[in-house]
Formats: C-alpha cells, structure tokens, sequence
C-alpha cells in the first residue's frame, strides 16, 4: 500500500512518507495532516488515547488528522451484529475457506473501542470540529482539527 501511495503521490514533494511504530517514533517536524488506516485499533484503549495526544502535538496549529478504523459496537448486541454482518460478508466473498479463517484469526488481535469513546478522547486531547464523516456497521472514518 505504501508502494502505491508513493506512485500516487511521487508529483507531490509536500507529502511525506514515514514508515515506522508511530507509538515511540520522534517526529522532527509538524505536520498539515496525519493519516491512519485499519492500524489504531489493534491497541488498547490508554495506548489509544496516548497515540491521539502524540499526534495532537505533531500536528502544525490548524492541521488534521484523519482516521479510518474499525470500532466496537455501541453495545454488545450492535457489536455482535457488526460481526455476523463481518463474517456473511466475507463469506460472501468468493475467498477460500482457508482466507476466511485466517481472516477470523486476524480479529483475535483487534482491540476496538466504541466510536463515541474515541470522538470524546479525541476532543479531551484537544481536538477540534471532531466528526464521524464515514460509517459502515464497524467501519468508520473520523478526523479532528488542531
């Protein structure tokens, strides 16, 4: 994916790329906008909220950060209902038996905490006009302004 976002953005020398554990990485600069995909929720929830308060103070005054991420149902039966939805869906989707499972295995690491939970820790940190401005069942997409 990295490959890909470097094609995509090799006309554009403003955009930095930084592969690295954003949890303990030091950043040298501020940044305009920072961009997280399908990653933050594999941590628990204080990491989270540390991780939210690191990049509040990477971010340049009026700079972004967007995160597109998976959450945890408002409640246990909403939360299940994400799931079976989950599973029919990649059943659904022509991948082998073997796919499945391991995809099944991969959610045995994900620690999502529910939306509303995130928006406030995003605010707590300082975080303005906080919005979710996607959702799908568990998929969401929020973001915040410093």
């Amino acid at each position: 994916m990295l490959d890909v976002a470097r094609e995509r953005f090799s006309d554009h020398s403003a955009v930095t790329f930084i592969e690295a554990d954003y949890t303990n990485y030091t950043f040298a600069e501020p940044f305009d906008f920072i961009v997280s995909s399908l990653s933050i929720h594999h941590l628990n929830n204080a990491d989270k909220q540390a991780l939210f308060r690191r990049i509040y103070q990477t971010l340049a005054h009026g700079g972004r950060f967007i995160n597109a991420d998976q959450v945890l149902g408002a409640t246990p039966e909403i939360d299940e209902f994400y799931k079976t939805n989950w599973i029919e869906q990649i059943s659904a989707s022509g991948l082998s038996e073997s796919e499945i499972a391991a995809a099944i295995e991969r959610t045995k690491l994900d620690q999502m905490a529910p939306l509303n939970d995130q928006l406030n820790w995003l605010r707590e940190t300082g975080f303005s006009n906080v919005n979710c401005f996607y959702k799908h069942f568990n998929f969401t997409v929020v973001a915040g302004e410093k």
